[in-house]
């Protein structure tokens, strides 16, 4: 090969390759309105955004990839905790988790940033994302489901019951029913818990009611 022939390989392969590449920056910038949903960007989504970099929520939990991977991946949280359950898991951790090998602070965020909060992880679980992460796509169909054809639902059994920590199936949450183990037609139930309680008085009422959410979050990830 003659130094003529290799430059020209070389130039044929970078100006095509920086070709391509910028053709798929610009399609990329097409196409994120459609997939990020721009036009459900309201002011409590914003505002959400806001409680969830106010409280740094990163510094534990990952949206689409990015932040801390000691929590849970909330990319999809919306659908896998349902409205009610996030509510309850932020404004009151310390009830959640109280039986739970896993912890999270007291932000103390108000009712209101809830909202927001609760709002903005909306938005963010209906981003077309390739269906990441693949554990949290049976509660995505699961709640579609309800939501399209909510009839089909009246005919199934209802959502087992729970065990709630220490009962004689072992030692805190490990032998309780885990997410990917239900039902699509059961886990839809998930988004009519009603919030927990703020007061240790009902902590028993508490726990049966939301088993779900604390199911959930005192066990490991999903691998």
């Amino acid at each position: 090969m003659t130094g003529k022939t290799a430059r020209l390989i070389f130039w044929l392969g970078t100006l095509s390759s920086a070709a391509i590449f910028l053709w798929m920056t610009y399609d990329f910038h097409l196409q994120t309105p459609k997939f990020t949903h721009t036009d459900k960007l309201t002011d409590q989504v914003v505002a959400g955004k806001k409680v969830w970099h106010k409280y740094n929520c990163n510094d534990c939990h990952t949206i689409l990839g990015f932040g801390g991977y000691y929590a849970p991946d909330m990319t999809k949280a919306f659908y896998r905790l349902g409205e009610n359950n996030i509510a309850s898991i932020v404004r009151h951790p310390e009830v959640i988790y109280r039986n739970s090998f896993r912890k999270m602070p007291q932000l103390g965020i108000t009712e209101p940033e809830t909202k927001q909060l609760v709002t903005f992880l909306r938005w963010v679980g209906e981003i077309e994302n390739r269906k990441w992460p693949p554990q949290d796509e049976k509660f995505v169909e699961a709640y579609k489901l309800r939501e399209s054809q909510p009839q089909k639902l009246e005919k199934v059994r209802r959502m087992p019951q729970l065990r709630t920590p220490g009962t004689q199936r072992g030692r805190g949450l490990r032998g309780d029913r885990q997410p990917h183990r239900l039902r699509p037609a059961d886990l839809g139930r998930l988004h009519h818990q009603p919030p927990i309680g703020a007061s240790r008085d009902n902590h028993a009422a508490a726990g049966r009611q939301h088993a779900d959410g604390r199911r959930y979050c005192g066990l490991p990830d999903q691998p």
